[in-house]
């Protein structure tokens, strides 16, 4: 398939179910969801509401990648401008997603994406543009190093829960004693302990 047949344009709300199947392919859909537990693929009620909302985010452009010869969404990424550095701030183009259908992979639809990620960024003067990649997607890395990006920030993420125990914090008893009634309340509505009787 040749690589002209990828057409880019901003995201609509009628591209809902088609990003929610293109997240499930790709594996989006089991990572990091709210407040740090993962989102089941049937989720799609959750998902699609995420979508709905990132569509209609001021601060955010979402694009999509389309095959026209089988006119279908093969492709997303995700833009927001913010700005890199403290001391000396640097506006840029950052993209936090930038996805492709496993099996439309090399064949123009990241390269369509991020040129549109380009254009965009200089529509707003914006001279740099970062991406969001995991540290272990090699294919993504390589690709990326080849158009020229740089390493710029390596970002850990780790659970409250597990820096508390790596870190070796202990709660006082007060705060145990809290943490206890906040979760028996939860555990049994309507109960004398979840009225607090």
């Amino acid at each position: 398939m040749s690589r002209g047949n990828v057409r880019v344009r901003p995201a609509a709300p009628s591209d809902i179910s088609d990003l929610i199947t293109l997240s499930v392919d790709v594996g989006v859909a089991d990572h990091v969801g709210r407040r740090g537990r993962g989102v089941r693929n049937g989720d799609s009620r959750t998902m699609a509401d995420r979508y709905a909302s990132l569509l209609t985010d001021s601060e955010r452009l979402v694009l999509v990648a389309i095959d026209e010869e089988h006119d279908r969404l093969v492709g997303f990424a995700v833009l927001l401008e913010e700005r890199v550095g403290v001391l000396s701030p640097t506006p840029t183009l950052y993209i936090s997603h930038l996805l492709v259908a496993p099996n439309f992979r090399r064949r123009g639809a990241g390269r369509a994406m991020l040129t549109g990620a380009v254009r965009h960024a200089e529509d707003r003067d914006i001279d740099h543009v970062v991406v969001g990649v995991q540290a272990g997607a090699r294919d993504a890395n390589r690709y990326l190093a080849r158009l020229g990006f740089a390493p710029l920030v390596v970002r850990r993420i780790a659970s409250v829960s597990a820096l508390r125990r790596s870190l070796g914090i202990v709660d006082s008893i007060d705060r145990v004693a809290l943490r206890r009634r906040r979760s028996v309340r939860g555990m049994i509505p309507g109960s004398a302990v979840g009225r607090g009787a």
